[in-house]
Parts: C-alpha cells; structure tokens; sequence
C-alpha cells in the first residue's frame, strides 16, 4: 500500500516583505509511488546517471537562461523566465502564475548580496540586504542554488538513456521543510514523497538543455513543470532597478543586533 505525502507551494514573498502585509501559501496531498527495489545497476545504467550528472554539474557552473512552463497545485499553472550567472552572482526571474486563489505576477533580481523584488502591478522594487537576512527565514535567497538545479542533481536517484542526448529516471523530493524548487519554478516542499519521475535532454557540447519534472496528486491531473536552459556560457546584462524605484524592506526581516 502506497503512503502519503503533502507538499506547499511557496510562491514569491512579495507581500512579505513590507510591514503590512504577509506571504501567501497553498497546500495539496500527493502520493508516494513505491521505491524501487535495491540492485545493482547495469554498466549500461551506471554510464547513463554519471552521464546526465556530469551534464547537470558542468551547466550549474556557467551562465544560462532558462523558460519554465508547466501545473502547479490547486488549479495553479506556471509560465517563468530567467538568466543565472554563478561566478558573476547575477541572477533574474519572472515567475506568473495564473489560476486557483492566489495568482501572482513577480520579477526578482539580485545583484550579489542585494534582492530586488517587485509585483508586475507595482511601480516600485522591494530591496532586501541578503547578508542581514537570517539563511532560516522565509525571504532568505539562496544565491548559490538559485533555480534549484544542484538541489535536484543532489536527489536524482535511477537513470536510463532513451535515445541520443535524452534521459529519463527517478528523484526524490522529499525535503522535509527545506523547500525543493523544481528547477526555476516557485519551491515545492514536499512531505514523504520519495519517488518522482523526470526526463532531461542535452545537446552536443554535454550541455543540459531541457527538465521535466512529475508529482501525481491523490486527486485532479499529474503536476508536471518543463526548463529548457539555452544560452550556456554567454555573458549576461543583469543590472539592479534605478534607485528612484526602490523602497526598503521592512526591518524586522533583518538579523537582530
């Protein structure tokens, strides 16, 4: 018999980031597909996981652009863009999500240690000093896994080659309550989810071009997001807003003195 899990969405913390008002979260079930049994993989097998694990390891390194589109829980779908640069710490995201009770409309960039966040209806950016904000709080931005991309490499469990540059295999999204961002995408935390499916796509240079990652709820259709990365190695324009359009976040989301 199959256990069950839930998992929260956590969309953009917008809100969270003035005085008045607070961050909004959804909440589902999903269920745990059995666990595969314990054997030892074929040569075959072994080479496809190391493969697509090198892959994934030599694009966290560089800079590259990605598009997400895919369902999120209760009703929710999601269209994202973005570009990261790890050495220079640079990052930017769009995230919309449309459908279910709570839509959103975000940009976010971040500037080494400097966040800037802002509702697409909005005029102004939120500015938040990352080196103030405690790595446990809700607003903390992880700049070195930003679109959760060496989260997912870390829990990518079997993998089997389908054709010239496409894999396929199983991960493990159970975080616990350390959220699990399905690759650029709003974070996920599930709950004893153990087993999920994916399917990921290289080019010919060993860069990571496509993830498709699947979660099946207990009720309604499988939640399924698609990154396709592009623009590997190329430098990126990510500068922060003008500071006339700035306000500051509000300080109890700092460290206490």
């Amino acid at each position: 018999m199959a256990t069950r899990g839930t998992f929260l969405l956590v969309l953009g913390l917008f809100g969270a980031l003035l005085s008045t008002t607070t961050g909004c979260t959804g909440s589902d079930r999903l269920e745990e597909r059995p666990q595969e049994s314990v054997a030892t993989p074929s040569p075959a097998v072994a080479q496809a996981r190391e493969d697509l694990l090198q892959a994934l390891r030599r694009t966290q390194g560089t800079s590259h652009r990605y598009t997400v589109r895919g369902s999120l829980p209760e009703g929710q779908s999601v269209q994202a863009s973005g570009a990261f640069d790890p050495k220079g710490r640079l990052f930017e995201a769009k995230i919309k999500t449309s459908g279910g009770k709570d839509p959103s409309d975000t940009h976010r960039i971040v500037v080494d240690k400097h966040s800037y966040l802002r509702m697409e209806s909005f005029s102004f950016w939120v500015h938040l000093d990352l080196a103030r904000v405690p790595e446990d709080s809700l607003v903390y931005f992880d700049m070195s896994d930003p679109t959760g991309l060496v989260k997912f490499t870390s829990v990518i469990g079997s993998v089997r080659q389908t054709g010239p540059n496409a894999y396929a295999g199983r991960f493990n999204p159970d975080s616990g309550f350390d959220p699990f961002v399905p690759v650029g995408a709003p974070s996920v935390a599930s709950f004893g989810i153990t087993v999920a499916d994916f399917t990921a796509t290289t080019d010919s240079k060993g860069w990571v071009t496509s993830i498709t990652v699947e979660l099946e709820p207990l009720e309604g259709p499988k939640i399924s997001m698609t990154t396709t990365l592009s623009d590997h190695g190329t430098k990126l324009s990510i500068k922060a807003p003008p500071k006339a359009q700035v306000r500051e976040a509000d300080d109890s989301y700092y460290k206490k003195k």
